[in-house]
């Protein structure tokens, strides 16, 4: 079942078209990634989904109803721009919006008692809004979108502003909260938290969805990856040059280029059996980074899923770090190791 349904939506402000025929589909328990450069009308769409502005032409149904008004309560929304009467504490600021959601009395506060543990600020509750950090704010912004229990929450850059710190908080809790069943569409102009938390996404440019697609197709090696280690033993260079004319080995770093499931899986095995340390893998072009620029490019994308290769079975598709992110073989075994490593090297004395 679609969540949201909008079938060639068009919104003008004035003379000045921003939404030129929009179409796009979210179906329910999943989160969708609108992508797009600031100023592409991310946040107008967001805003004719919740029915603070009205569409040009076009039609639109969210939780199966074109009648907005009457789905309150079922949608919860983060604003890119939280603003909040910071002499409020915490508690006393999620009680007051939660009366706007009809909830009162003991199951308002259970409420506010059950978010303010999920964002993790049971401890702060009682301090005033204007001794919190963005990132705390932000985690405020998405307790109060959170109260009524929503069956879809629409979310504009969940991290805009942030540090990493935060944005690794806000990205970790919106994992949390996808596991509720909630539908999550979000906007942002950042390709890591796509990449991390979404099902599907689609990148809106010059006013229309340019170009869709599922991220299962986009996750997997890049186009090429470099592999950086301490130190490779006498042979092993020249061993792993033999795997495949696309393995080139300088210094401490071996580049695979063009990468394949396969290749990568051959030469961390060789790595991992000779002993060597691996400092890093960095891919060097992303699948998700290509998608985005044709689109904005007018280009059309590549089938990935039509022309990527079959992995043999022991073959290792590494997926985005992240919350989600469960490993592979190999990563996990060289992860284990270094561990080891490290818990049998003597501390320093400084």
């Amino acid at each position: 079942m679609n969540v949201i349904e909008i079938e060639d939506v068009h919104k003008a402000y004035e003379d000045v078209a921003v939404l030129r025929g929009v179409s796009l589909h979210v179906m329910r328990g999943t989160v969708y990634g609108l992508l797009g450069p600031n100023g592409s009308g991310k946040t107008t769409l967001i805003h004719v989904m919740l029915g603070f502005l009205r569409p040009d032409r076009g039609t639109l149904r969210v939780l199966g109803s074109n009648q907005l008004q009457r789905i309150d309560g079922r949608v919860g929304y983060v604003p890119e721009r939280l603003r909040y009467h910071t002499r409020y504490t915490a508690r006393e600021y999620l009680h007051y919006l939660g009366r706007f959601s009809n909830l009162s009395g003991a199951a308002l506060s259970s409420r506010i008692n059950a978010e303010l543990g999920a964002v993790g600020l049971t401890a702060v509750a009682d301090r005033q809004l204007s001794t919190f950090s963005r990132g705390m704010l932000q985690r405020i912004g998405i307790a109060q979108a959170l109260l009524s229990e929503p069956e879809l929450l629409l979310i504009d850059e969940p991290t805009s502003g942030l540090d990493p710190g935060g944005q690794h908080d806000v990205i970790a809790l919106l994992d949390r909260v996808r596991t509720r069943g909630c539908t999550i569409f979000m906007a942002t102009h950042f390709l890591d938290e796509a990449e991390l938390l979404c099902d599907r996404i689609g990148v809106l440019h010059a006013g229309r969805i340019a170009a869709e697609t599922e991220m299962h197709r986009l996750r997997g090696p890049g186009g090429s990856v470099v592999i950086t280690v301490e130190a490779l033993p006498p042979g092993m260079a020249e061993m792993l040059a033999s795997f495949s004319p696309a393995v080139r080995c300088i210094g401490q770093e071996i580049t695979l280029a063009p990468n394949t499931p396969a290749l990568q899986a051959r030469v961390l095995r060789a790595l991992l059996d000779g002993g060597v340390a691996i400092l890093s893998l960095v891919p060097q072009h992303r699948p998700i980074e290509e998608f985005y620029l044709r689109a904005v490019r007018g280009e059309k994308a590549p089938d990935r899923a039509s022309q990527a290769m079959e992995p043999s079975p022991d073959a290792i598709v590494p997926p985005p770090p992240g919350p989600s992110g469960t490993g592979d073989t190999l990563l996990r075994e060289l992860l284990s190791r270094e561990e080891g490593r490290q818990r049998s090297e003597p501390e320093s004395d400084a």
